[in-house]
């Protein structure tokens, strides 16, 4: 969940235009700052006349993000230095008699932006003017010759307009801001008159007793109990100014709607003044405008711990420091942002102290007893990622992290020797031992997994790492708890695992222990970003059902950009249907699965207005009134799929090309068996022991690396008598050795170690079989070479070149060169973005295709390459991704299989002789990695093109280093398509199949055949529809629409869920889903 924290920051108390007008206001062109000023600079510009020089002149400025500021053409001298409050330009030699300019470009990155100015003008004889930033300055959005100097004429400029007071949020009180140097005392008086009604208390408040929250599973779903009265834990999490008048819209939409449970942020260092100096004015004016909103409301809290900017510059030694760079290059807390380190024992204590008394002052007034529940945040976004871990920066090698790491390591070796022997290091101590840096990190074994005996030191850095993450949520949780003598819920974000590329930098692979917890009742995520379009399956990023099974809360953060929000970004639906249609699909999944769930609303720039519009809030209101009506009737799970993940063989990735395949597999299965029109059920491994499986007929293995002795006993009883479906490599490490043959004593198969593991790919199916018919026959183009002639213009260097201009280059990368020699071209590539490209001026005539031999290096290994071709009149033209792997593999592309580019804007139809030149173009770079792609033969190919058509499945672009199947006893099903090696093979009879795929990805057809094969109930079949259901309530979502048969593991009456209409009974019944829809059914007993 990437959010800007300046929109978080909304919730600071702050006025709206329309509250408080102020002297001096936040101005902009005439447009949305957070939209269409987003990354771009603006002008403004203001004329100032004087009769004579002035005796003294002074100029306040403060811009959102940044500015430049010229009088009269020149650059003003340099200000005074005055921190936050903005710069102070002394004026008194610059400004003169006659027309004078005051010229300001302004730049905003996104989301808010503005410019506030104030200033004061003293001339000869003490007459005074004031300079205020209001609609009297012109904007434009572009300088013109001479805009900056008097005499231009900017009657064609449109007047700037003012987008928030000086109180306006979310400037105001946000600690990166210090607004009041441009308040007047009349300004304050306005404030302070306008503020009091809106924080007045509801009746009756000071007489009641403090809210007790729990919650509880009221008939098989989740209930949030408040003062002993169970109701759906449905909440509004808006980052609203509940003092603003359009904050107090979107409150009231909600309240209307029957939701009365709310979370508000606020970044605690907004009251951390000084070493134990506290003031909660801004705190108790959140929680008091909530209850003047809505005088039913109750709160949930979050509350940021990055301690104020003076901490930081106090305690440098406390701080995170970074493997990937030792400066702190940007303020984007997925970087490597300045913060204190997890692991500082000074953060923990000045940190708790602010929670304690933030707490502890609340509970003292009578606004304090509408609080039910505190949620600490802290790393990335509040989401408790360390910080740097999503840009791959490999934190943190500071100097507290170094010293707990040194404390973990005394407590789990008894000696120094255990220490060494762990570590396969004769040298290390406990006294020099340090975090690992980016080699050993990057190093792996087969498989790019790290084998326990020359991986453990990486290994033991991350599990310190891990543990100390969950040991904060726990500090800080534990004590809200005692604090308010646990009357509150308190929670974190915490528990995501699908979408997390850096599971170890940067995961939360310490849940099992947080689910034991006593202080932490809910674990709160997004649903996937990925998956969040219509027809989309918008599965959450947790995996949900084990947290009921823990008699945990998951918490479904619903930040569904709606229609209205004005960016396409993170799944923006296109119309009010489609958005009705995705808040419908994502409350069902709360439902479904017994999760709580928050609308999470930012609005269109920071300030919330998602659900403003008739049709949302009023579907809100329909399914808060169908959450209410499943709290009275029972219910529970009837799926008969489980998807076992383990957390813990997390531990074993790499941090290249196993944490990629592992990101492949999570998220590739996980999209198939939503294409299979049947609920499955997510559990932890750990849980296996722990849950009654008997109405699971399939269980599937996603990700369980690593199972020790006690571990695989449990599996192999619960695997017992059931279909089960293998993936990747189960049970290949179990914490102390490492092979294949641990592989075998898991499953039951034998399989084989070739090298650092097979580079597959695409499992082709040549064997008839049931579990493999269903798979399409798709064609496939082959290149048979008749003369292969070298493109000679490929050995010369200058013939390559990198379109990007130097502005790009110095953004976005930081290695772009190549080199030629010995018939090899070597491109070393770093760059923070998703793909880049070299291209390649070369001549080349008519001919059937291309070879090449390449291979990558570092990063370049595992990444997907594109050959683009550009032909005579200008068209390009691309072949199928490939996979790039570590040792030289020769591709013959024809040109058969090429198709016109995308981003190709000409007229061309097909390839036109002769090729003025090529490009490469490689996918999946980021995160500033070092790589290398090595390219060799690169040639014009003439020969026959033959068409064979195939069943197979895979991705081309994403090979990865599989085992290979060699069990005599087991039926192959696949074949990697390069050598022949068994990657997919079978055993056991009908209904008890054991099913082993090397290669992590299976297709839903396989999916399907292995479900019905199980006998598992599948509701529809069509991948068009996703489908979520429990014994009550079944959700079929669709972008395409149309006619399906239903079929239900039982006889059932069948009504809408929302309207109550009788749609019929029995088993099965056709049923019709309009395009871009989610259809919720309720299915009782048949009447």
């Amino acid at each position: 969940m990437q959010l800007l924290l300046l929109a978080l920051s909304a919730t600071l108390v702050a006025a709206d235009q329309g509250g408080v007008p102020t002297a001096s206001s936040w101005i902009w062109y005439p447009e949305s700052p957070a939209t269409e000023g987003a990354g771009q600079w603006r002008s403004l510009r203001r004329v100032v006349n004087l009769a004579n020089a002035p005796e003294a002149a002074t100029l306040r400025v403060r811009s959102d993000d940044s500015h430049r500021v010229r009088v009269n053409g020149k650059p003003v001298p340099a200000p005074r230095p005055s921190g936050i409050g903005g710069e102070v330009h002394d004026l008194a030699g610059v400004l003169t008699k006659g027309e004078n300019v005051l010229a300001f470009e302004v730049f905003n990155s996104g989301g808010p932006g503005g410019l506030i100015v104030t200033g004061t003008i003293r001339e000869v004889g003490g007459v005074e003017q004031q300079i205020h930033s209001d609609a009297s300055f012109r904007a434009s959005k572009e300088p013109v010759e001479g805009w900056d100097r008097p005499g231009f004429d900017d009657t064609a400029w449109p007047a700037a307009v003012i987008v928030g007071s000086a109180f306006a949020a979310p400037w105001y009180r946000h600690p990166a801001f210090d607004l009041e140097p441009f308040l007047e005392p009349a300004d304050r008086a306005r404030w302070a008159a306008w503020r009091d009604p809106l924080v007045a208390l509801p009746k009756g408040l000071v007489q009641e007793r403090a809210a007790r929250a729990r919650f509880e599973y009221v008939n098989g779903s989740c209930a949030l109990v408040l003062n002993g009265k169970p109701r759906p834990p449905m909440i509004y999490r808006g980052t609203v100014d509940p003092l603003s008048a359009h904050g107090r819209r979107q409150l009231g939409l909600f309240r209307d709607a029957g939701v009365h449970v709310y979370t508000a942020y606020l970044p605690l260092s907004a009251c951390w003044n000084a070493p134990e100096s506290f003031n909660f004015d801004v705190l108790d004016d959140v929680v008091r405008a909530y209850l003047s909103a809505d005088p039913q409301g109750y709160l949930f809290l979050i509350l940021r711990l990055v301690p104020p900017t003076w901490w930081m510059d106090a305690h440098e030694a406390e701080l995170v420091r970074y493997a990937a760079g030792d400066d702190f290059n940007t303020s984007d807390e997925s970087g490597r942002v300045r913060r204190a380190s997890f692991a500082s024992k000074l953060w923990q204590r000045d940190a708790l102290q602010v929670w304690r008394a933030a707490i502890e002052h609340l509970e003292k007034q009578p606004w304090g007893k509408r609080v039910i529940g505190y949620q600490p945040g802290y790393g990335i976004y509040t989401e408790w990622h360390y910080f740097g871990s999503w840009m791959q920066q490999m934190p943190d090698t500071g100097a507290a992290m170094t010293a707990h790491f040194r404390d973990w390591l005394r407590k789990r070796y008894s000696s120094v020797g255990q220490l060494r022997k762990a570590w396969a290091n004769p040298e290390v101590t406990f006294e020099t031992a340090t975090v690992p840096g980016v080699e050993p990190r990057l190093a792996a074994g087969p498989l790019g997994l790290r084998d326990p005996a020359d991986g453990q030191w990486v290994m033991d850095y991350y599990r310190c790492q891990q543990e100390v993450t969950a040991n904060d949520i726990e500090l800080f949780c534990a004590a809200a708890k005692a604090l308010t003598k646990g009357r509150v819920l308190c929670g974190a974000f915490y528990g995501y695992f699908n979408g997390v590329p850096p599971q170890t930098q940067g995961g939360h692979l310490e849940l099992e222990r947080l689910l034991k917890s006593p202080s932490v009742d809910y674990f709160a995520a997004p649903y996937d970003y990925s998956h969040r379009l219509m027809g989309d399956d918008g599965r959450g990023r947790a995996i949900v059902d084990a947290f009921p099974l823990a008699g945990k809360v998951h918490m479904v953060e619903v930040d569904t950009r709606t229609h209205l929000h004005p960016v396409n970004e993170y799944g923006k639906l296109a119309t009010t249907e489609e958005s009705v249609a995705a808040i419908r699909r994502e409350v069902a999944t709360a439902l479904v699965h017994g999760s709580a769930l928050w609308w999470c609303d930012f609005g269109a720039d920071g300030s919330g207005g998602w659900y403003d519009d008739p049709a949302l809030i009023g579907e809100v209101a329909r399914l808060v009134k169908l959450a209410e009506k499943r709290l009275t009737a029972p219910r529970k799970r009837v799926a008969e799929v489980a998807v076992i993940c383990d957390l813990q063989s997390c531990y074993s990735l790499g941090d290249g090309e196993a944490m990629r395949t592992h990101l492949r597999l999570t998220d590739e299965v996980g999209t198939q068996l939503y294409r299979t029109g049947t609920p499955f059920d997510t559990l932890l491994r750990s849980q296996l022991g722990l849950s009654d499986l008997s109405r699971y007929r399939l269980l599937v293995f996603l990700n369980t690396l690593r199972v020790d002795e006690p571990t695989r006993k449990v599996v192999v009883k619960a695997t017992n008598g059931r279909s089960v479906l293998w993936l990747w490599a189960p049970g290949i490490t179990d914490g102390n050795g490492f092979g294949p043959e641990l592989v075998e004593k898991l499953t039951g198969f034998r399989v084989a170690l070739r090298d650092r593991g097979l580079p597959a790919a695409v499992v082709t199916c040549t064997e008839r079989n049931p579990l493999t018919d269903r798979l399409p026959v798709t064609p496939r183009w082959e290149l048979v070479p008749e003369t292969t002639t070298p493109i000679a213009a490929a050995l010369q260097r200058d013939n390559w070149y990198n379109p990007r201009d130097a502005k790009t280059m110095a953004e976005a990368y930081t290695r772009f060169e190549w080199t030629v020699a010995d018939g090899t071209v070597r491109w070393a590539f770093g760059t923070t973005h998703g793909w880049t490209d070299i291209h390649l001026n070369a001549t080349v005539e008519e001919c059937d295709g291309i070879s090449l031999t390449v291979s990558g290096e570092g990063s370049g290994e595992g990444l997907g390459l594109r050959v683009v071709v550009k032909g005579a009149d200008g068209g390009e033209f691309v072949a199928p991704s490939f996979g790039v792997v570590g040792e030289p593999r020769t591709h013959l592309l024809p040109f058969t299989a090429f198709a016109k580019a995308s981003w190709d804007r000409s007229d061309a139809t097909k390839i036109a002789f002769p090729l003025k030149g090529a490009k490469l173009v490689l996918d999946g770079t980021g995160g500033g990695r070092l790589g290398a792609l090595v390219v060799r033969d690169l040639s014009a190919v003439r020969g026959k093109t033959v068409k064979q058509e195939t069943r197979a499945y895979g991705d081309p672009a994403h090979p990865c280093p599989a085992l290979v199947l060699d069990d005599p006893e087991a039926a192959p099903l696949g074949h990697d398509e390069n050598t022949g090696a068994v990657l997919l093979a079978c055993k056991g009879e009908p209904g008890r199949r054991r099913v082993f795929s090397t290669v992590p990805f299976v297709p839903h057809q396989l999916l399907e055949a292995l479900m019905d094969d199980a006998g598992v109930c599948r509701y529809v079949d069509s991948p068009d529809v996703i489908v979520r259901a429990d014994s009550e309530l079944v959700s079929l979502h669709t972008a395409v629409g149309g006619k399906y048969e239903l079929r239900l593991p039982h006889a059932a009456t069948v009504r809408d869920a929302l309207t109550g209409e009788r749609l019929g009974r029995g088993p099965k019944r056709e049923v019709t889903l309009p395009p871009s829809s989610t259809t919720l059914l309720s299915v009782g007993p048949s009447d």
